[in-house]
């Protein structure tokens, strides 16, 4: 498998997006390499797809919208959580500048602000690299989400999940149904995995 080239990738995000952007992507991409090495899961792979996800994170809203709609994006479903709109471009913008790129990597960057059901282990990946990345000022529960994230994925990700729901129930804020699905199916995971392991 061939991934774009990280200088080029760097040359053209650079021109993209605004400065403190660009840092939280190398930061994004520094855990995330971390994270691929530690749990046996390609390097390449995360390296891309955390240089890449937020690629569209700088365009306007109207070309946002124009480029989630012509993919079939449900808008209607969607129109609570503007802010998410940009993950949802980002696939096809990476496709567009870098492709063809694979299915696995693009939807770690489709997914990697709101998480959904039956995560594969690369979507773990950047979804909690792009919230505990080294950058991030620190906050209640991020140092614990670290640690963990390098000693278990699964309950690393579960942990950011229930982090993320209980700030956003906090504030009275729309929670995506990606992510209540996403916090269903990996509870329902790590479960059998105890069951499992009992046996």
């Amino acid at each position: 498998m061939t991934y774009p080239d990280r200088i080029e990738v760097l040359r053209w995000l650079y021109g993209r997006l605004k400065p403190h952007r660009f840092l939280h992507t190398l930061g994004v991409e520094q855990l995330a390499v971390q994270l691929a090495s530690r749990h046996h899961l390609s390097v390449e792979m995360a390296s891309s797809a955390a240089l890449l996800h937020d690629c569209a994170k700088n365009m306007s809203m109207e070309e946002l919208l124009k480029i989630c709609d012509k993919a079939g994006v449900d808008l209607k479903r969607n129109q609570d959580y503007p802010q998410l709109l940009h993950a949802f471009a980002a696939p096809i913008v990476a496709q567009k500048q870098f492709g063809p790129l694979p299915e696995e990597l693009l939807n770690a960057i489709r997914f990697h602000t709101t998480g959904h059901a039956h995560m594969t282990p690369m979507e773990k990946l950047i979804f909690s690299a792009d919230y505990a990345e080294p950058g991030r000022e620190p906050f209640p529960g991020l140092m614990e989400a670290r640690d963990l994230i390098l000693q278990d994925l699964n309950r690393g990700t579960l942990l950011i999940l229930e982090n993320t729901v209980q700030y956003l129930q906090n504030k009275n804020q729309n929670i995506h149904f990606y992510t209540l699905e996403a916090l269903q199916s990996l509870r329902q995971e790590i479960q059998s995995e105890g069951r499992d392991n009992v046996q």
